[in-house]
C-alpha cells in the first residue's frame, strides 16, 4: 500500500539530513573505499528493482522505498553508500549474507520495537532478506552519495 505523501516527506527527511553534522559519522564512513569496487550489476535497484524503487535523487543523495512482501526473499544486493534507514513496517525476516549463510542486520539488532526506527548503516556488503512474517517490510533509505568525501 503506497501513501501519497510518503515520498514527499521521505525527500523532505532527505534534505533534513544531509548536514554532515547529524548523518557523518567515523562508522558510516568506514569500508567505503571498498565499496567502490563492488560490482554495478549488484546494486541494489539494479539487481533487486522488485524490492528498491528510486522515490528521489541528486547528485548528493538517493531516497529508496525498500518493500519485501510476506513471504519474499529479495534478490542478493549491496548498498554503496552510507545511509539512513527508516523502518516503518518491521516483521520477522532473516538476513543472509551473498554466500546465503544467516546473519543479524543492524536493524535487527535494534532492541526497540516502537516505529518508525531509525538506524545510520554504512556501506553495506551483498545481502538479502526473506520476509517470514505476515506483513511486509518497508523502510525509506537514504543513501549519502557523497557524504565521506573529503
Amino acid at each position: 500500500m503506497r501513501k501519497p505523501a510518503f515520498a514527499a516527506i521521505a525527500a523532505l527527511v532527505g534534505t533534513m539530513v544531509t548536514s554532515a553534522s547529524f548523518a557523518q559519522t567515523t562508522a558510516m564512513c568506514a569500508g567505503l573505499a571498498g565499496a567502490a569496487s563492488w560490482a554495478e550489476d549488484r546494486e541494489a535497484v539494479t539487481a533487486a528493482p522488485k524490492n528498491h524503487r528510486v522515490i528521489y535523487e541528486t547528485a548528493d543523495l538517493r531516497v529508496l522505498e525498500v518493500t519485501v512482501l510476506p513471504g519474499e526473499c529479495e534478490a542478493s544486493h549491496h548498498h554503496r553508500w552510507p545511509s539512513v534507514m527508516v523502518v516503518d513496517s518491521r516483521p520477522p525476516y532473516v538476513n543472509y549474507d551473498k554466500d546465503g549463510k544467516v546473519f543479524q542486520s543492524v536493524v535487527q539488532g535494534q532492541q526497540s520495537v516502537e516505529l518508525p526506527l531509525m538506524v545510520r548503516l554504512p556501506a553495506q556488503a551483498e545481502h538479502a532478506i526473506e520476509n517470514t512474517g505476515n506483513k511486509p517490510f518497508h523502510a525509506i533509505r537514504i543513501e549519502y552519495k557523497r557524504l565521506c568525501e573529503q
